[in-house]
């Protein structure tokens, strides 16, 4: 149709939008036009209406939000273009509600299954000490991977049971240790001095670091994570960025403010934080029907 072909020609030339983009919209006009062509009308000629049982067709085809969410950009977008050209009067899209994309809730372990992974780590060996020194400061701060990879010793203060940890955009943040964690960092830190003895290397400023004294990579922090929950016997699929989802979980059911677990974390934003809040309305409810004389 002409006016589906000029508006993808404004987004090529005027827009500069890439080939791909441009075909993403026209796909999708193409389907309102295979749409209006069952009912006999034209694009120049649709309603709120037509438009709003376009939608709840694609909807029938049980497409996920966030594809169906680009279709009504798409939409608005066209129309907006018909009225820029005097296409149209009225703007049939206007009132077109964008599909809200939902937020995945983040996957965590237990705190039973926390607990197991750590223990996993017995500490029988030397790279057992350094692995559970690790799982203990991880569970303790919720350091991203990446934090914890670039952990300095510097960084971490043994007196005051303290870490300062480096995150996004180069923003430090002051997260305090456990008592667990401090006690196993102290004796992964004796095992560290003397791997670099052994190796005949100057001090490192990266706290943990492999046999041969070189930094332990974030790779090696996952196969570490994969290899202690298959000994805990944990069934599911674990991956690293589920211990710092577990750590915000906990402390948040343990009663802590979000405001403060974002600034643990070290969200830039609030709204981050808030895909856990979820966790403190499931507890309210746990709450209420245990101790509410009504249930």
């Amino acid at each position: 149709m002409t006016e589906v072909k000029e508006f993808i020609d404004y987004l090529s030339s005027e827009k500069g939008l890439s080939t791909n983009t441009a075909l993403a919209y026209s796909q999708d006009l193409d389907q309102l036009l295979q749409f209006f062509a069952l009912t006999k009308k034209s694009v120049v000629q649709a309603t709120h209406m037509d438009l709003r049982e376009f939608i709840a067709h694609l909807r029938k085809q049980e497409l996920n939000t966030r594809t169906i969410a680009r279709k009504i950009s798409t939409l608005k977008q066209f129309y907006k273009f018909l009225i820029r050209e005097n296409k149209i009067q009225k703007d049939p899209a206007d009132l077109l509600s964008i599909v809200q994309k939902t937020k995945r809730l983040p996957k965590h372990l237990t705190i039973e299954e926390v607990f197991r992974l750590i223990a996993s780590a017995e500490g029988k060996n030397e790279a057992e000490i350094r692995d559970r020194a690790l799982l203990e400061m991880w569970y303790a701060t919720g350091a991203r991977v990446s934090e914890l990879a670039n952990l300095k010793l510097g960084q971490i203060d043994f007196n005051e049971k303290m870490v300062r940890i480096l995150g996004k955009g180069s923003k430090e943040r002051l997260v305090p240790l456990s008592e667990d964690s401090v006690v196993w960092a102290k004796r992964y830190h004796e095992i560290r001095h003397e791997w670099l003895r052994q190796n005949d290397l100057k001090e490192t400023k990266i706290f943990f670091l492999t046999r041969l004294g070189k930094a332990l990579s974030r790779q090696g922090i996952w196969k570490l994570v994969k290899k202690y929950a298959k000994r805990a016997n944990i069934p599911r699929k674990v991956w690293p960025h589920m211990i710092r989802h577990s750590f915000a979980t906990h402390v948040l059911r343990g009663g802590a403010d979000l405001r403060a677990v974002q600034e643990l974390l070290g969200h830039k934003s609030i709204s981050t934080t808030e895909v856990y809040t979820h966790l403190a309305i499931e507890n309210l409810k746990t709450m209420q029907l245990k101790y509410h004389p009504r249930d």
